[in-house]
């Protein structure tokens, strides 16, 4: 254990590090500067990474326990870090993980804190210690650490592997089965909007679902092969299950609706802009935009495409973007608010910093409905679930000039986060 003074020493010197690490990385001009100075920047910056990133490391726990994480509103620490980092959601969370993993091993911490490892074998170190190893993990700790600190990455995962397998044979133990991604055995299906209009879906089936969705896909194949559907057929098998998929779809929406199932496509306008642009010359008028709810821009040929199998509803606003009065005609939103509150929104909650996608999410009164508030689009909000609880909870929320204005309990505005989650 360290006393204080023993602890000021530890920071003063790590401190004084950093600082030369700093002036080492960019005291030089990159013009004039030699081959080996250049190469001496490179390593300054390495290691003063392995130095802050450590630091953070440490401090993790102490910083999920203060819950300042949720005093802008976020949902979760990972939330939080993305958005006053903008670092990737996956980096955010290994992060945290390799932070509150680290603080039950003392070796590791104190490397950490030394900034004697860097943070991508933090996390080797954190992942290596699983609870079938974890008893050798804990008497191994210092040689790990000193093997982390004179191996790259790549080497140091290898070298970890090969300790693992030999920490099972001393322990008498099979490799573990490897977990499912999930913690129950439920399906569990992905959908990531991409370029273009495309997307990717990635679907995880029990056994038993899995049976059904391909005795399903083979027979709507089969059907079409026996029609003669498939006579001069170019597609992949790979294509034709996509396309079977496709139809299956479609036949079970329109089971509970009238006609076959279709997208809708939203056309957001500004009443004065149309009138404006029916002046302008076609030659000389801005070029148009469109993109995916949530999603990316989407190109013309796609757009095209699409809209010959679409339903299109045009949302036609004032010059402030406020359309579909119905004042206190009915309490709830009707279906073309919430049209209009996706257009608006993007897509997605519009608490600053949140992006829960609209279907998670439903429209809420800013005046509350029961205080005299009107349905009308200028006093709705679309919130995700975590949001409105807190609107619900003390959190006060008004339309200011540039949009929603968010305050917490004690009065204090919350501000944008740097970095956004989505364009």
């Amino acid at each position: 254990m360290f006393d204080d003074r023993r602890i000021d020493e530890v920071t003063a010197a790590r401190r004084a590090r950093a600082h030369d690490l700093v002036d080492r990385a960019l005291g030089i001009d990159p013009a004039t500067a030699t081959g080996p100075e250049l190469t001496a920047a490179i390593e300054a910056r390495s290691e003063l990474a392995a130095v802050v990133d450590g630091a953070v490391v440490a401090a993790i726990p102490q910083w999920e326990a203060s819950l300042d994480w949720a005093a802008d509103g976020c949902s979760s620490p990972v939330v939080a870090v993305v958005n006053r980092t903008g670092a990737h959601r996956s980096s955010a969370a290994a992060l945290r993980r390799t932070g509150l993993d680290v603080a039950a091993m003392p070796h590791v911490s104190a490397a950490a804190r030394a900034g004697r490892v860097p943070l991508s074998h933090l996390h080797l170190l954190a992942r290596a210690r699983r609870d079938e190893v974890a008893e050798v993990f804990d008497r191994d700790e210092a040689q790990l650490v000193a093997e982390a600190e004179a191996r790259t990455a790549d080497s140091l995962s290898a070298w970890l592997r090969a300790w693992r397998y030999g920490a099972l044979e001393e322990l008498g133990r099979n490799e573990p089965d490897s977990p499912p991604d999930h913690a129950s055995e439920a399906d569990t299906a992905r959908i990531v909007t991409g370029f273009a209009g495309r997307g990717l879906v990635t679907i995880d089936l029990s056994a038993v679902s899995l049976a059904m969705w391909v005795e399903a896909i083979e027979a709507r194949i089969e059907t079409w092969r026996r029609a003669g559907a498939l006579t001069e057929d170019t597609r992949t098998w790979e294509e034709l299950v996509a396309a079977a998929l496709d139809d299956l779809i479609a036949d079970g929406s329109a089971s509970s609706r009238r006609g076959q199932a279709r997208p809708l496509l939203i056309v957001l306008a500004k009443l004065g802009e149309l009138f404006d642009r029916a002046d302008i010359p076609a030659e000389q008028r801005e070029a148009w935009t469109a993109r995916i709810v949530g999603g990316g821009p989407i190109g013309q040929a796609a757009l095209r495409e699409l809209m010959e199998q679409a339903d299109l509803q045009l949302v036609v606003t004032d010059d402030d973007g406020e359309p579909l009065y119905v004042g206190r005609a009915r309490r709830l939103a009707t279906a073309a608010m919430l049209v209009a509150l996706i257009a608006r929104s993007g897509g997605t909650c519009e608490f600053p910093g949140c992006h829960a996608r609209h279907h998670r999410s439903h429209a809420h009164h800013i005046s509350w409905w029961r205080h005299g508030g009107p349905t009308d689009i200028s006093n709705l909000a679309l919130l995700c679930p975590h949001h409105h609880r807190l609107v619900h909870r003390g959190w006060e929320m008004t339309r200011g000039p540039t949009g929603l204005v968010f305050r917490r309990p004690d009065g204090t505005t919350v501000d944008p986060p740097p970095f956004r989650q989505a364009a």
